[in-house]
């Protein structure tokens, strides 16, 4: 009987070996490269102009907070100044009196239109880490061809690129065969309410977009580098932002008499319970299909976990999470970003309030994000309550859309050797108000490893301006194919 056992299970063992082998083996192929382009030189003019663009301070601080209008107003007087071929052919109006959505007629206005977008607004840099900054944070710094300053990443240079390629286009007398949008927003670190009036108009005249391209995903050369080839990270989805307002309310009082507990201490504790543990993880298709694109140019380990998921699924994504971006793609995240309390050293305050910020992946709920911290921070003294209202996430894109395919394709050629694929952005973009409206949303930026977003010494490279322009200018004169 024993005997029989053991030879049971060295059957099994093999057999599994055997599928593991087997998958492995098949999934071992070299990943197809093909041919790009040269990236046509810049004009010193469009490096310049994204230095100018840098120093008008179009900060959005936070909703409750006042915005200089002066700074946004003077922002878009640059831009007409500096555009003459764009706002002479190219019509355009504001929405919400800030942002706008220009419309370039094609030759074949029957045709859905691409809407390409970028917000130029701006996070505050914190007072208390402008020291720490190599140069001036609004200064648009050229320094070793690479342009320095808020807004340098995220998103003037998009704005630019974008607006650079359209006039070097209507230079040459061109007209695309189908309509195209440029969406610019004025609000989207806040809460997008330019871009939402604007999909809003695009529904009600029944306007209907093949195509939208937006910030999100980028090149890396940083992750995957078993390659030893850039991956493109074309996102087609992106998680949801909502953000919860933790507060405790306690007897406070003079601070030579304190209490065993006070509401700094309540909040405090419940801080670090939330931070204890991470909700589940899931393992999202988008994610498979992206390891699926990489795997078979990894090394035999990487490849055979990958190959065999059914299996390795927890040792993958355990290796996976011990890096923050990657751990990002596999669970919603819930961090502390503002906590408020206090009003003198000698006083022990009444409320202590925290800021919580949540990225939700996609089919999580906000009342499932509410209930996992409540369970984990399980003190009825700490109330919740809802800080922003919650994202409405449309539905993801296909990975053989148009809008993927145009966008994979422009890829291969700005980029040598590129392997594009599919990506969940984490962060949050202007483009989800248009995910219902248009056939494929497309969260994409051809940088390399950016720098600097939200953070010290924000900075975008020469060379990734280039690419960018000629990345637009691929996507507008395709856009009839």
């Amino acid at each position: 009987m024993i005997k029989k056992i053991i030879l049971s299970i060295l059957l099994i063992v093999l057999v599994i070996t055997g599928v593991v082998i087997f998958n492995t083996i098949r999934f071992s192929k070299a990943i197809a490269t093909k041919p790009s382009k040269e990236i046509p030189s810049l004009p010193d003019s469009a490096i310049s102009h994204l230095q100018q663009a840098i120093k008008f301070k179009t900060v959005s601080a936070g909703d409750a907070m006042p915005v200089d209008t002066a700074q946004y107003l003077a922002f878009w007087q640059f831009i007409e100044k500096n555009y003459p071929l764009v706002h002479k052919t190219i019509s355009h109006q504001n929405f919400k009196e800030l942002s706008r959505l220009y419309k370039w007629e094609g030759k074949h206005p029957e045709l859905k239109p691409y809407v390409l977008m970028a917000h130029y607004d701006v996070v505050p840099v914190e007072g208390a880490t402008e020291k720490q900054w190599t140069v001036p944070a609004f200064g648009g710094l050229l320094k070793n061809d690479t342009i320095y300053g808020r807004g340098a990443a995220d998103d003037k240079s998009s704005l630019i690129s974008i607006l650079e390629a359209a006039e070097k286009l209507l230079a040459s007398s061109f007209q695309p065969e189908r309509t195209i949008y440029f969406s610019f927003g004025n609000d989207e670190e806040t809460i997008g309410q330019g871009a939402q009036a604007i999909a809003k108009y695009l529904e009600d005249n029944k306007i209907h977009p093949e195509v939208v391209i937006d910030e999100g995903g980028e090149i890396t050369e940083e992750n995957f580098t078993e390659l030893k080839r850039p991956v493109a990270l074309i996102a087609v989805a992106e998680k949801g932002y909502m953000s919860f307002e933790l507060t405790v309310e306690m007897h406070g009082g003079h601070s030579s008499t304190p209490a065993p507990e006070t509401a700094i201490d309540v909040l405090n504790k419940g801080l670090v319970h939330l931070r204890e543990k991470q909700m589940p993880y899931q393992f999202l298709p988008v994610i498979k299909e992206m390891l699926n694109r990489v795997g078979p140019g990894m090394p035999f380990t990487q490849r055979m976990a990958i190959a065999n998921t059914w299996l390795f699924e927890k040792q993958l994504v355990a290796e996976m999470e011990k890096d923050k971006s990657s751990n990002a793609l596999f669970h919603t995240t819930i961090v502390p970003t503002m906590i408020q309390t206090g009003i003198k050293d000698n006083v022990i305050p009444t409320v202590a309030k925290a800021i919580v910020n949540t990225r939700i992946l996609p089919g999580t709920t906000v009342e499932q994000v509410e209930a996992f911290m409540m369970l984990q921070i399980n003190d009825g003294r700490v109330k919740i309550t809802h800080y922003s209202p919650p994202d409405k996430v449309g539905p993801a894109a296909s990975y053989e859309s148009v809008a993927y395919k145009k966008v994979e394709n422009a890829t291969y050629q700005i980029m040598k050797s590129v392997i594009p694929v599919p990506f969940l952005s984490v962060g949050a973009t202007d483009s989800k108000y248009f995910q219902s409206i248009a056939d494929g949303v497309i969260k994409f930026s051809p940088t390399i490893d950016a720098k600097g977003f939200h953070g010290i010494d924000e900075r975008i490279g020469v060379s990734d301006l280039k690419r960018m322009v000629f990345f637009y200018q691929i996507i507008i004169q395709e856009a009839g194919n």
